[in-house]
């Protein structure tokens, strides 16, 4: 496993250990798959050797400083070398263990996690839902409180190591007032123990992929639980979740590492064996060129995921940095399963090499943990919302001399507003004629209408509606009915300015070609 300049010590020892676990447990791992068994034996030794406790302090009973989510990573990355453990290990931690060790209470780090440490629970998360999936704030499980204690009825679906887990972190909703709903205090995040009165499992998937890897549905009848066993407060599970999703995107892109690696790994051994046309398979450099693409991908992959890791672990949020990862690396593990299969040929379609499974646990990775389409709309509103400054957009104003738009990142010398309804219209209209020539294609931000003329909300405001009503402008609203943007209608260039003002032509364009 390459290490990274910034690693400590102890992660480049930890990277060699459980490597050389893996391997060594690898012929036993398969043998589980074959025989569609959970591997509690495996689950054991991965406990016995401490490293569930990867994300809990070190006061009860886990890693402490020497563990974090760049050590986790390493854990994840080492362990799915051998398939389905690496992911019923990250399934634990990321299914209750990162949620306690960040929220939890003393009571319920003790209560919980040193068991966890000690390797005697496994966890599992409990958010999707039979009609609720990546829309997480649309959850139906309800919790109700009744005296003490709080009932859950509901359903949850889709759920990693259902029937094998002993501690399942829920999230239920637990007010309908729409004030709360709006601000995300609806929701709440409840421990729930395997073995609590109506608490069952409805159905166990056979699933396309994760072979061997436990997948099904619970059920929440009366499940009556104590207010100790709420994390991060009533109403306060959105922070919670938000959180885990982070860690869990990021944790199944580090799985999508072991996948790029061993998609390489198959490629090199098929193409190194394989001889056709008198020549091994790997001199061929279309075959070449596809295990490039595999090395790239892997190297490229594999930074961005440790370095969100370290980012994690320095304190900060990168949330973008997380949700990226997990998009590239599911999308680049799919495209580097598809060219491993290819390489490989025909072989590579029977489940006696591992390919054909690289391709199935790659492609449902990008629906699990927040679809890949979700996760790029969440980065853009992220970008947009925090780091707008990095990618100040410019006012293109006309070049005084050559009459061109040019962009100007400098604001201007405002001007003085005007006073009367008629002052009022016409400059606005003047400056949707002038931002026509420069934008000729898009409509003009009520911001920039501000500045150019000098109005104030209520004015501008006011403003626009005489000229829509006059069919001067067009106005574009968002959810909430604002006016956020606004573009003269033809009707409106025209009062706005002569026609010779919006005219222009290159100076090797011909007169005769004018009219």
């Amino acid at each position: 496993m390459e290490k990274y300049p910034w690693w400590t010590d102890f992660q480049k020892q930890l990277a060699d250990e459980v490597l050389e676990f893996a391997y060594s447990v690898a012929p036993r791992a398969l043998e589980a798959v074959w025989k569609r068994e959970h591997p509690a034996d495996l689950v054991k030794m991965v406990g016995d050797k401490g490293w569930f406790g990867v994300l809990v302090p070190e006061e009860y009973g886990g890693m402490g400083k020497n563990g974090g989510v760049t050590s986790s990573a390493i854990i994840t990355e080492g362990l799915t070398a051998v398939g389905m453990l690496g992911g019923l290990f990250f399934s634990t931690q990321f299914g209750g263990v990162k949620q306690l060790s960040t929220f939890g209470t003393p009571e319920q780090k003790e209560r919980w996690l040193t068991r966890v440490a000690r390797g005697e629970v496994i966890g599992a998360l409990g958010l999707t839902e039979p009609f609720v999936g990546s829309d997480a704030a649309g959850i139906k499980t309800i919790a109700v409180k009744d005296g003490d204690e709080w009932v859950i009825n509901g359903k949850k679906r889709f759920i990693t190591n259902t029937g094998v887990a002993n501690m399942y972190f829920v999230y239920a909703k637990t007010s309908n007032e729409p004030g709360d709903i709006q601000a995300r205090r609806h929701l709440t995040a409840f421990v729930v123990d395997k073995g609590t009165p109506g608490f069952s499992v409805e159905r166990i998937n056979e699933l396309a992929v994760f072979d061997a890897v436990r997948n099904g549905t619970l059920n929440f009848d009366n499940v009556r639980v104590s207010e100790e066993n709420i994390v991060g407060g009533i109403g306060g599970a959105w922070g919670v979740l938000t959180n885990g999703l982070n860690f869990e995107r990021l944790m199944i892109a580090v799985c999508m590492i072991a996948v790029i690696k061993e998609a390489l790994r198959n490629a090199l051994f098929f193409t190194e064996r394989r001889v056709q046309f008198g020549q091994r398979t790997l001199d061929f450099e279309s075959n070449q060129y596809r295990m490039a693409d595999i090395i790239m991908r892997l190297k490229s992959t594999r930074l961005l995921c440790y370095y969100t890791a370290y980012q994690e672990d320095l304190g900060n949020n990168p949330i973008i940095e997380a949700n990226a990862a997990k998009i590239l690396a599911t999308e680049l593990a799919r495209e580097s399963a598809i060219d491993a299969l290819q390489v490989c040929g025909g072989d590579a379609f029977t489940k006696y090499y591992t390919v054909e499974q690289l391709l199935r646990d790659s492609k449902i990775n990008e629906v699990g943990g927040g679809t890949n389409e979700v996760l790029r709309r969440l980065i853009v509103y992220v970008y947009r919302r925090l780091f707008a400054n990095e990618i100040r957009q410019p006012r293109r104003r006309i070049h005084k001399e050559l009459r061109i738009p040019i962009p100007y990142f400098e604001p201007v010398e405002k001007k003085a507003a005007p006073t009367s309804p008629e002052e009022m219209e016409t400059a606005v209209l003047e400056a949707l004629g002038e931002d026509y020539f420069v934008n000729p294609g898009l409509h003009m931000k009520r911001e920039e209408l501000m500045e150019d003329t000098g109005l104030s909300d209520e004015q501008l405001d006011e403003t626009l509606l005489s000229l829509e009503e006059k069919n001067l402008v067009d106005l574009w609203r968002d959810r909430r009915g604002v006016i956020r943007l606004a573009k003269a209608t033809y009707e409106g260039l025209n009062k706005a300015k002569p026609l010779e003002f919006y005219c222009w032509y290159p100076q090797w364009s011909r007169k005769e070609e004018r009219f």
